[in-house]
C-alpha cells in the first residue's frame, strides 16, 4: 500500500485536489475514495449540470430554488452515499464548493466528505444516481489497504471497496 498516496488523499486540501482532475464532461463525474484505518474520505467533482441541470447564474425563481435545494442536499452525505451499515460510519460536516458563475462557460460543484467508521466499509451504494439524474458515469479513484485502482461506474452501480 502506498501510505504516502493514501495519506495525501486523506489530508489534501479540497480545492487544490479537486481542481487537479479530469476534463469537464456533462453526465460524467469523478470521485476519490480513500480509506485508512477508521477514516474514510470521499471527494466528488462534478459538472454543475449533473446536479442542477444548468451551469449559469440562475435566471429565474425555479433555478434559484434548484440551486438552494441542491446546496442543501449536498450537506447531507446520505443523499449521495450509503456506506454499508456494518461499518457504522459517522459523517463529519462536509465541505461543499458551489459554483459562483462569475466565469462564463462551464461550472463545477466539488464536495468532500469525511467519515469515522467502526470497521472498514466493504461497499458504498450511491443514492446520487436516483437523487441527481444527471449522473451517467462516475470514475472512482480508490485507495485502501488493498492498493489503488480506478473503477468506472455506470448509473445504478454500487462501489465495491474490496
Amino acid at each position: 500500500m502506498n501510505k504516502v498516496l493514501l495519506s495525501a488523499l486523506l489530508t489534501l486540501s479540497f480545492s487544490g485536489f479537486a481542481s487537479a482532475h479530469g476534463a469537464h464532461v456533462h453526465g460524467v463525474a469523478e470521485m476519490d475514495v480513500a480509506i485508512e484505518g477508521k477514516k474514510l474520505v470521499i471527494t466528488l467533482e462534478s459538472p454543475a449540470d449533473n446536479l442542477l441541470g444548468f451551469e449559469h447564474t440562475p435566471k429565474n425563481d425555479a433555478e434559484k430554488t434548484k440551486l438552494k435545494a441542491v446546496s442543501e442536499q449536498l450537506q447531507n452525505a446520505d443523499n449521495l452515499f450509503t456506506i454499508d451499515a456494518a461499518a457504522q460510519c459517522k459523517a463529519a460536516a462536509p465541505k461543499i464548493q458551489m459554483p459562483d458563475f462569475s466565469k462564463k462557460g462551464h461550472s463545477d460543484i466539488d464536495a468532500e466528505y469525511h467519515f469515522e467508521c467502526a470497521a472498514t466499509p466493504s461497499s458504498i451504494a450511491l443514492p446520487l444516481w436516483k437523487n441527481f439524474a444527471g449522473f451517467k458515469k462516475i470514475t472512482v479513484n480508490l485507495a485502501n489497504a488493498n492498493g489503488q485502482k480506478q473503477i468506472k461506474l455506470k448509473s445504478g452501480q454500487v462501489l465495491n471497496l474490496k
